[in-house]
C-alpha cells in the first residue's frame, strides 16, 4: 500500500503528491510563458501607439496644409504661441532663414524671440497677444508665397500683414 501523508486537507498518496507537483509546475509554466507573451504583446502595443503618436504629431504641423487655409492655420499657431509665451514653438514655426539668423543670439531663436518680444510682454499685453484676429490669406507667387491679414484693438483698428513662405512643403513665417 502506498505511503500515506497526513496533510491540513486530509491524508494524500504518493501519486496523489506527484501529480499535484506536476500540476504546479504546468501552472508555473504556463504562466512563464503567459507573462513572456503579455510582456511582448505590451511592448509591441507601446511600439504601435509610440509610432501613431509620432505620425499624428508629425501631421498636426499647422503649415502643413497647402493653400490659404494652411497659411492661417500657421498664423494663428504662431500667435498661440507668442500669447503662451512658448518661444520654442514659435521658432518651429518660423522660416529656416529667420531662424538661421537668430542662431548667434545667446540661447538661439527662442533667446532671441525672448529678447525681442517676451520680456518686454506683461501678462495684459501677452492676453492680447492672445486676441489678434486672423483674417484672410492671399496666396502669391504660384503658391509659394502668402499674405495672411491680422488686426487687433478694438474693431480690428489695428491691422497687420504677416508673410509666411513655402518650405519643404510647409508654411514658415517669414516677416511679422
Amino acid at each position: 500500500m502506498p505511503q500515506q501523508v497526513k496533510s491540513s486537507s486530509g491524508e494524500r498518496s504518493a501519486g496523489e503528491r506527484i501529480g499535484r507537483a506536476a500540476r504546479g509546475a504546468r501552472t508555473r509554466l504556463w504562466s512563464t510563458r503567459r507573462r513572456r507573451l503579455t510582456t511582448i504583446g505590451t511592448s509591441a502595443a507601446l511600439l504601435a501607439a509610440a509610432v501613431t503618436g509620432v505620425l499624428v504629431f508629425w501631421d498636426s504641423d499647422p503649415g502643413a496644409d497647402p493653400g490659404a487655409k494652411g497659411a492661417r492655420k500657421l498664423v494663428m499657431a504662431y500667435i498661440d504661441a507668442l500669447a503662451d509665451d512658448d518661444m520654442r514653438e514659435a521658432c518651429r514655426l518660423m522660416h529656416p532663414k529667420v531662424v538661421s539668423s537668430m542662431a548667434e543670439a545667446e540661447g538661439g531663436c527662442p533667446g532671441a524671440m525672448r529678447a525681442q518680444i517676451g520680456d518686454r510682454l506683461s501678462s495684459k499685453e501677452q492676453r492680447r497677444v492672445g486676441d489678434i484676429d486672423v483674417h484672410a490669406a492671399r496666396v502669391e507667387g504660384g503658391g509659394k508665397v502668402a499674405r495672411v491679414e491680422v488686426s487687433s484693438g478694438p474693431k480690428g483698428a489695428r491691422k497687420s500683414t504677416v508673410t509666411v513662405e513655402r518650405t519643404d512643403g510647409h508654411w514658415r513665417i517669414l516677416e511679422d
